[in-house]
C-alpha cells in the first residue's frame, strides 16, 4: 500500500514539475509573441511589461499593455491596460463551443483628432487579426472594470479634452453561444462618469459576427455641467457658457449598413453671458451675440421645466466602398452630436 502511495505521489509531483517547467519556458516565448503582434499593427507600436500563464485555467494574464500611435506627439498612449485576463470560458464547453472571455482592468483609450490621411489608418481586418493573434479562440464575453475613454483635439483653441471615467462594460454572447437569441444575439451594458459630472448609461443588442455588425443602442448622458464643455462649445457653437446643465439621449439602430436614429439634447438653466467678463475677453460684438443667444434660449425654453430641447435625426448608409466603414460611421455620429449640441444651445437663432 505504501509503495503504491509513494508511486502515486511521484507521478503527481512529476506532472507538477513538468507543468512548472513548461510554464516557465512558455512565459518569455508568449511575451515575445505578444510584443511582436502589437508592433505589426500598421501605424502603431506597443509592448507588454509582463506575462503570466495559468495552464490549469487555460488562461494567461497581461500586465502593463501599452499601444502608442506613431503619429501621435502627445504624451498619451492610444491604449493603456493595467491588467488583462484572457481565458477559456469553461461553461460554454458544455454547449459544445470552445470560446474565450476577456476581463480588462483600468483600460485607458485616447482618441486624438488628426488631419492625417485616414486611408493610412489600420482597417477593421488589421484590428481583427491583432485581436485574434492575442486570443485565437473566439471571444464570447468581455468585461471592463474602471475604464476611461478620452477624446483630444489639439487643433482647437483652447484644446478640447472630453472624457468618460469609471467606465464599466459587460458584453455577453458575442460568439452567439446561446443560439436562440434572435437577430441580435449579444447584449452589452455600459455606465460611467463623464467630464462635468455627467452620468452615462447605455444598453445595446448586437450581432458582432457580421462583417458590418448590426446593433440596436439606447444611450443617455445626464446632468453634465456645461462650463466643463466650454472648449468644445466654443469650437463648434462659438459661444461661452456661464451656467447650465446638459443631458443627451440617443437611440441608434444599424442594420445591414443602414443607420437610423436620433440625438435629443436637453439644456437646463442656460446662461451664456457675463457682460463685463465677455466684453473684456471677446469684444463688444461677441458679447452682443451671446446676449442674443441667451435671450432666445430663454424665450424658447419650457417655462415649467426651464429646459431647451431639440431632436436631430441621424440616418445614412455606411457601406461606402471608397472610405473606411468605421470612419464613415464615426463621421455620421460626430456630425449628428455636434448639430444636436448647437441646436440645443441656439437652435432657433
Amino acid at each position: 500500500m505504501f509503495k503504491t502511495l509513494k508511486k502515486s505521489t511521484k507521478v503527481v509531483l512529476s506532472i507538477f514539475l513538468v507543468l512548472l517547467v513548461l510554464r516557465i519556458a512558455l512565459t518569455p516565448i508568449v511575451k515575445s509573441y505578444v510584443n511582436k503582434q502589437l508592433n505589426e499593427l500598421p501605424g502603431y507600436k506597443g509592448h507588454v511589461d509582463d506575462i503570466e500563464i495559468s495552464l490549469y485555467r487555460g488562461a494567461y494574464q497581461i500586465r502593463g499593455l501599452v499601444l502608442d500611435k506613431i503619429s501621435d506627439t502627445t504624451k498619451y498612449a492610444f491604449l493603456n491596460i493595467q491588467h488583462a485576463d484572457l481565458s477559456i470560458e469553461w461553461k460554454s464547453i458544455w454547449k459544445g463551443k470552445l470560446v474565450s472571455e476577456i476581463e480588462l482592468s483600468a483600460p485607458q483609450i485616447h482618441i486624438l483628432r488628426e488631419s492625417a490621411d485616414l486611408s493610412k489608418e489600420p482597417s477593421r481586418r488589421h484590428w481583427s487579426e491583432t485581436v485574434k493573434s492575442l486570443m485565437p479562440i473566439t471571444i464570447n464575453k468581455l468585461v471592463i472594470q474602471k475604464g476611461s475613454f478620452t477624446y483630444l483635439d489639439r487643433q482647437a483653441s483652447p484644446h478640447i479634452d472630453l472624457h468618460v471615467d469609471s467606465m464599466q462594460l459587460t458584453a455577453y454572447n458575442l460568439a452567439n453561444v446561446d443560439e436562440d437569441n434572435g437577430q441580435l444575439p449579444a447584449t452589452l451594458s455600459i455606465s460611467g462618469t463623464s467630464i462635468g459630472g455627467g452620468k452615462l448609461n447605455g444598453d445595446m443588442k448586437l450581432n458582432i459576427l457580421k462583417e458590418i455588425p448590426d446593433f440596436d443602442l439606447d444611450l443617455e448622458l445626464r446632468d453634465v455641467d456645461m462650463t466643463s464643455l466650454n472648449s468644445f462649445i466654443k469650437e463648434y457653437a462659438t459661444v461661452d457658457v456661464e451656467r447650465g446643465t446638459f443631458s443627451v439621449f440617443t437611440e441608434l439602430k444599424l442594420i445591414d449598413g443602414q443607420i437610423d436614429g436620433y440625438v435629443k439634447p436637453f439644456v437646463k438653466d442656460l446662461k451664456v453671458l457675463d457682460w463685463k467678463k465677455d466684453v473684456k475677453k471677446g469684444g463688444f460684438f461677441q458679447a452682443a451675440k451671446e446676449a442674443v443667444v441667451g435671450l432666445v434660449a430663454k424665450v424658447v425654453e419650457n417655462p415649467k421645466k426651464e429646459t431647451v430641447a431639440t431632436t436631430v435625426v441621424i440616418e445614412g448608409n455606411i457601406k461606402d466602398p471608397k472610405t473606411s466603414t468605421w470612419q464613415t460611421f464615426l463621421g455620421i455620429l460626430k456630425n449628428g452630436f455636434i448639430k444636436a449640441l448647437k441646436q440645443g444651445i441656439e437652435g432657433t437663432v
